[in-house]
């Protein structure tokens, strides 16, 4: 049996940003603004066909449904290669090209069948799709498609059960510099959460605008028109997996002062509780939930977070692979977790393979320290994490899209029900439990982390589409390197890390630039330099910090600036050197320790006027020289 895994227990210019065809959902920007180049005129052809022809310069989701292979669906629609025809009753997801066709299937299917509505016929209603629950034999499914091909059917599957697979690793992807420096947390932006559900009773959620429980499907037996989705406070009674991601997405804090803040603090959250018993309908009603236009529109769903997932190869006309690219013609983005499956290469999530959704890699931060002992570090910052799943090399489509953090991630716990019993979080030194929360692992918890990222700049830019964040992400993505077996060190390719490790505050700062939004950001370049780090002594010692080798600079850093960015390279990523930048009152701002990297960067928001001090400290390493560089950006309102 096949089942959908949860991700996560595994303890500029345009010319820049891209062009796509999917449509904000929000308010709409006026024609000059529109990314899109279609704006409000698309939304008055009504209803988007899931295959159309190609067109001039279609964007890689497009392209897809517009392919010979996917045109040829709409004579011959795909059969789920999985299904059995061996007479059992199966509940069915029938996909349509368009919601035209299906009150006419509906009523074929009644007649011809003799399925009552409601009990075992349904349909969902932004999704152009039908549920059927009959007996599956051959001939069955050669009447639906002799019968239904003339509406355009265009696929047919079988519902089946799925499973489901922070302070620091906010501040290490520059999210927090991001927020102060473009005076933006995701306020406006509506993020949907597919999940087991968000416990509201929490105290970490004051922008929980609606929290259901999804009770029923549409052949679960009640009249038709009967409610599918219960509003309910606390949606999260079996596991607290989603209370976790949601906590990373836009987590006030408040039962831990602040600290424990998620990405996007200001952002909407719209949660829809599938429970443990996630399936392939369930998942495909939480996206016609949220994207109905009484939810979508009312609180501008822009994203959609799906810490969820299974094996197998990628399958365009799949109903999650459809209503994803009804999503993204919609103008929203969906982001689905890589998949917990790694080391090995084509473990990837299938859903996340789709040229319609951004799909995250899970990667280390800098509180990956053990638990009983700081000392002993158990994954070096800034790594791919072994459970990651890889994609396949030289696939334009399977391969991950971007890395966040992933590992011992800090979010909400769920208190109430049975996501009780999951232990809290001891703190690094294991002696100092913080009851509101709890430390996970795993891609589901670096989807959370991108949907946050892309809350904060579709703050700061609403007209960006899915193409356009993702060129953002991935043009400003930090490299990523690993040590082999050999002591040598290569750089992480696509196939494994995507475009290497997001850097949130680049991403939303090119974001920023693209015409139309609030701002402009002026940069100067400070003065660079040249230093060289001495020679470290490694013994078997607790206090290495005495031991490593250091060089100092200083910087003089003007008033008025909205970020100071520092950044060193030594381009041997064999070599372990470390930055850090101190205040001009001597305190430390900001560091970068990643593990394996040719070099190091922050970003601080604010910075105040002074000299500051830049070190770098050398741990594993000969005599070795490196350049450093630094810049000061200040943001300017546009008039």
């Amino acid at each position: 049996m096949m089942r959908l895994k949860s991700l996560g227990w595994a303890v500029t210019t345009c010319a820049v940003l891209g062009c796509g065809s999917g449509q904000p959902s929000g308010p709409a920007p006026s024609e000059a603004q529109d990314v899109l180049g279609t704006g409000r005129a698309a939304a008055s052809r009504g209803p988007k066909k899931i295959v159309e022809p190609p067109t001039a310069a279609p964007s890689a989701c497009t392209a897809l449904y517009s392919s010979p292979q996917a045109l040829a669906a709409l004579s011959q629609a795909v059969v789920d290669p999985g299904l059995r025809a061996d007479g059992a009753t199966r509940t069915l997801i029938l996909s349509f090209n368009t919601e035209e066709a299906l009150a006419p299937a509906l009523q074929t299917l009644s007649g011809l069948l003799g399925l009552p509505l409601g009990d075992t016929l349904g349909r969902l209603t932004s999704l152009p799709m039908v549920v059927v629950k009959a007996p599956v034999t051959p001939f069955l499914l050669e009447l639906l498609r002799a019968q239904l091909q003339p509406l355009g059917l265009l696929s047919i599957y079988e519902d089946r059960p799925l499973e489901y697979f922070l302070d620091e690793s906010v501040a290490y992807i520059g999210a927090d510099t991001a927020r102060a420096a473009f005076q933006a947390d995701g306020t406006g932006i509506g993020v949907g959460v597919i999940d087991s559900g968000i416990d509201g009773t929490h105290g970490d959620f004051p922008n929980l605008a609606r929290n259901v429980k999804i009770v029923a499907s549409p052949v679960s037996g009640l009249p038709l028109g009967g409610a599918l989705y219960l509003d309910t406070p606390n949606s999260d009674l079996t596991s607290g997996h989603g209370t976790h991601c949601a906590s990373t997405i836009a987590g006030s804090g408040a039962r831990s002062g602040g600290k424990y803040q998620g990405v996007a603090p200001g952002a909407t959250l719209i949660g829809v509780g599938a429970g443990d018993a996630l399936s392939v309908l369930y998942s495909v009603q939480g996206f016609d939930f949220l994207l109905h236009p009484d939810v979508r529109e009312t609180h501008n769903l822009r994203v959609i977070s799906n810490s969820w997932g299974t094996s197998g190869r990628f399958a365009p006309f799949h109903p999650i692979a459809i209503a994803s690219k009804r999503a993204y013609d919609l103008g929203v983005i969906v982001v689905f977790a890589a998949g917990n499956e790694g080391p090995d290469a084509d473990t990837l999530n299938p859903y996340s393979a789709s040229p319609c959704v951004i799909s995250v890699a899970a990667g280390t931060a800098k509180d990956t320290m053990g638990a009983l002992n700081p000392l002993v570090s158990q994954d070096l910052p800034g790594a791919l994490a072994d459970f990651s799943s890889r994609g396949v090399p030289g696939d334009a489509l399977h391969h991950p899209d971007i890395t966040l953090p992933g590992v011992n991630i800090v979010a909400a716990r769920a208190t109430t029900g049975l996501p009780a019993v999951v232990p809290p979080y001891l703190g690094l030194d294991g002696l100092h439990p913080e009851p509101f929360y709890s430390s996970i692992s795993g891609t589901s918890m670096a989807t959370p982390h991108l949907a946050g990222v892309i809350a904060l700049m579709l703050e700061v830019n609403p007209s960006l589409t899915m193409d356009g964040v993702l060129a953002a992400l991935t043009s400003t993505a930090k490299p990523m390197h690993v040590t082999q077996a050999d002591g040598s060190s290569r750089q992480l390719e696509v196939w494994e890390a995507g475009a290497g490790y997001a850097d949130a505050y680049a991403a939303v700062r090119v974001a920023s630039e693209t015409a139309g939004t609030r701002y402009t950001t002026e940069t100067t370049a400070l003065p660079g330099w040249t230093g060289t780090v001495g020679t470290s002594i490694i013994l078997p010692v607790l206090d290495v910090t005495l031991l490593a080798a250091e060089h100092n600079h200083s910087l003089a850093v003007p008033a008025g600036a909205s970020a100071l960015r520092v950044g060193t390279d030594w381009g041997n990523p064999a070599l372990d050197l470390d930055l850090y930048v101190y205040g001009p009152n001597g305190e430390l701002v900001a560091s970068s320790a990643n593990g394996t990297s040719t070099g190091e960067a922050v970003s601080i928001p604010n910075p105040a006027a002074g000299t500051w001090r830049v070190q770098l400290k050398g741990f594993l390493n000969t005599r070795t020289q490196y350049t450093g560089t630094a810049a000061v950006d200040r943001l300017v309102p546009l008039p």
